[in-house]
């Protein structure tokens, strides 16, 4: 018996260790953002320390491209990254998720955020995603009432405009310096 338990358990890990592969048939995206401010407007997001946003300082990364993996039971998607080759040629792929507490919900990418260790009373959510048919990226978690907005990112260089996107529920409570945004997908052309 515990040799069965064994090659069981040595079966799933090794399966779980594997790259999330994804069909390269797939339409590959990428996220900018649209706003009247035009220090935000029609830029692409990037990923800097698994949070997404704008960011002006080197090192420059790549905009994050996607593909949608559409759930149909709820009508959401998951949104998985198509990562670039490192230096080793290895790629590390990554699920673009919403994190937060009180309604303030920073856009990231991680790599299992299944397993995120998170406070207790924290949203983790990496499956509620909808993409419109305008080109639009919406939050569409049960009871998400809310907007994508963008904070001046801390630590950005005197003069730089670096900034965070997050989603903001109705009922959050923050600072006034964040400006409205729309999170638009496009298609990737290579």
């Amino acid at each position: 018996m515990k040799l069965h338990a064994l090659t069981i358990a040595l079966l799933a890990s090794t399966g779980l260790a594997n790259p999330i592969r994804y069909d390269v048939r797939q339409p590959i995206y990428t996220l900018r953002l649209s706003s009247p401010n035009p220090s935000l407007n029609n830029r692409y997001l990037t990923s800097n320390n698994s949070r997404l946003g704008i960011h002006p300082s080197p090192p420059t990364t790549p905009p994050i491209r996607f593909y949608p993996i559409p759930n149909p039971a709820t009508g959401l998607a998951e949104l998985r990254t198509v990562p670039p080759k490192d230096g080793d040629g290895a790629a590390t792929a990554t699920s673009v998720t919403l994190m937060g507490a009180n309604g303030l919900l920073d856009l990231a990418s991680l790599a299992d955020p299944a397993a995120a260790a998170a406070p207790a009373g924290t949203t983790v959510d990496w499956t509620s995603f909808r993409l419109l048919e305008a080109g639009l990226l919406e939050y569409g978690a049960p009871g998400a009432d809310g907007a994508w907005v963008a904070f001046p990112a801390a630590g950005a260089a005197a003069g730089e405009a670096g900034w965070s996107v997050k989603w903001k529920d109705v009922n959050a409570w923050t600072t006034a310096n964040y400006m409205p945004v729309q999170v638009v997908y496009e298609l990737v052309r290579e």
